[in-house]
């Protein structure tokens, strides 16, 4: 299934289906591709934060992902790229020791003494995330606020480019680091990004560009630091395409 030009609709289309999509990520999550005690929630609220997907592990349960589990990979060297992509994977290591952009706004994620642990989280992309600028600098905020929490993220962003987000979240990211993002074809203005925080400053990026009409590729989501499972992009967004009224199929798969 190619990825759509979602431009050609309005951005409440999107919406739907954003929501649709979603909701297959955490079914497929959930229907076997987490290891127990791993369990995913869509949507719900996390002290300032909404993001859409959830991954969550029950505290009073063993959460040994080494354990023989079928689903679950290990990262073996700090450039291997580990998303299940034909070609463009780009590694990235991030170190915060001097970030202080991430700490001019920082949200606190907070974990009650009774609550289970936030592992990861999965954002789809809006169009308004890439519109507004408020927007704009909440999702590269958030990004942050996430990342230095020490949980792993997976963003995938299928929005054209626009004048305030010209070169995708990623090199928003970057900078914000004091990183130069890395090159990428000017073809590809979409993309998938898996954060992996490794301890300490670092942060670990595996970066896929993406352009309308690729096959969406399978993005690891880290569990913990060289752990992760990888979830099938391409089969979730099919999903939630059935879904969608059939006049706007036919505009987004229209040549």
């Amino acid at each position: 299934m190619p990825i759509h030009d979602w431009s050609r609709v309005n951005a409440g289309i999107f919406h739907d289906f954003h929501l649709a999509w979603i909701a297959e990520i955490r079914k497929c999550l959930n229907g076997g591709l987490l290891p127990a005690p791993y369990y995913a929630l869509a949507e719900p609220i996390t002290g300032d934060i909404v993001p859409d997907v959830l991954t969550l592990r029950a505290r009073d349960e063993d959460a040994n992902v080494e354990a023989d589990f079928p689903g679950v990979h290990r990262e073996e060297g700090s450039t291997q790229p580990v998303a299940g992509a034909p070609a463009g994977v780009v590694v990235q290591e991030l170190d915060a020791t001097d970030m202080y952009a991430a700490m001019a706004r920082r949200i606190v994620i907070k974990d009650g003494a009774h609550e289970d642990d936030l592992v990861a989280i999965i954002e789809l992309v809006s169009r308004g995330n890439k519109t507004s600028r408020r927007d704009r600098d909440q999702f590269v905020d958030k990004t942050l606020s996430i990342l230095h929490e020490g949980v792993s993220l997976v963003i995938v962003d299928l929005q054209a480019a626009t004048s305030l987000v010209p070169g995708g979240f990623h090199e928003l990211v970057s900078r914000a680091y004091g990183e130069e993002p890395p090159s990428r074809p000017g073809d590809r203005p979409l993309e998938a990004v898996s954060y992996e925080v490794i301890g300490g400053h670092t942060v670990r990026s595996h970066v896929v560009p993406l352009a309308c009409g690729d096959a969406l590729p399978e993005m690891p989501v880290f569990l913990r630091p060289r752990w992760f499972v990888r979830l099938p992009l391409e089969r979730t967004y099919f999903e939630a395409l059935q879904g969608l009224p059939a006049r706007f199929r036919r505009v987004l798969e229209a040549p």
